[in-house]
């Protein structure tokens, strides 16, 4: 397999996923926006967060396709917090409460964004 196999791979897979990938970059892109400050400001707002990540799809409401977006294993919702925070790791956050709830606030601030959930 040559370099040029391997691009022409690379762009039939994108072609293939553009889809999902622009959704999952969308859904990435509006949970930051909403909640990076507040758990900067408020470490402990991220245990709501991981709530609402963990066992949670989330779908857009753009999306015919209803491509399953979000981080619903304990590890990459917590990995994902740790992210926001640019320290710690999935392990500060795993299983640091219910997993499957998503509170009012967020829930309205994804709706807002035209975002819906499913509880796994």
């Amino acid at each position: 397999m040559s370099i040029n196999d391997d691009n022409e791979h690379l762009r039939e897979y994108r072609e293939k996923f553009s889809d999902r990938i622009k959704f999952w970059q969308k859904f990435d892109d509006d949970w930051r926006e909403l909640f990076t400050k507040k758990v900067r400001d408020n470490v402990d707002f991220g245990t709501e967060l991981w709530a609402a990540l963990g066992n949670v799809t989330w779908y857009h409401n753009d999306d015919t396709n209803n491509n399953e977006c979000g981080y619903s294993s304990f590890r990459a919702a917590g990995a994902f917090i740790s992210s926001m925070l640019c320290y710690g790791d999935y392990i500060d956050w795993y299983s640091s409460t219910k997993p499957g709830v998503v509170s009012d606030e967020i829930a309205n601030a994804m709706t807002a964004k035209g975002w819906r959930y499913e509880i796994s």
